[in-house]
């Protein structure tokens, strides 16, 4: 009888476990960190800011280091580093690492 007791409480104790695990999972990665690209903005030749590649849309950019943005399904649009990023394509699903200083570091599934 002791060892069923025994059983059952370490059975408890692995469910409640499971479900903090669970709860934690859910609050800390939110479906927000994934989201796909929209538009993405590269320095205009004539203009001042950059121009979407998508929707020719002219945006003005503060600083022109980098120059280069990427405009998210979330609504927001980032800065970025122009190399690191060209590969990325518009409708991509990514994942936002971080966002530093309206700067996005992302990454790909």
């Amino acid at each position: 009888m002791m060892g069923l007791r025994a059983k059952f409480a370490i059975l408890s104790m692995l469910l409640v476990l499971l479900a903090g695990l669970v709860i934690l999972k859910l609050v800390v990665i939110s479906p927000e960190d994934w989201v796909m690209i929209e538009e993405k903005y590269f320095p205009a030749n004539d203009k001042k800011g950059a121009e979407g590649i998508k929707s020719g849309e002219v945006i003005d950019e503060n600083s022109s280091d980098p120059p280069c943005s990427m405009k998210f399904d979330n609504g927001h649009t980032y800065k970025l580093d122009c190399d690191q990023y060209l590969d990325y394509k518009i409708g991509e699903r990514v994942k936002i690492v971080s966002v530093e200083n309206n700067y996005v570091k992302i990454r790909r599934k």
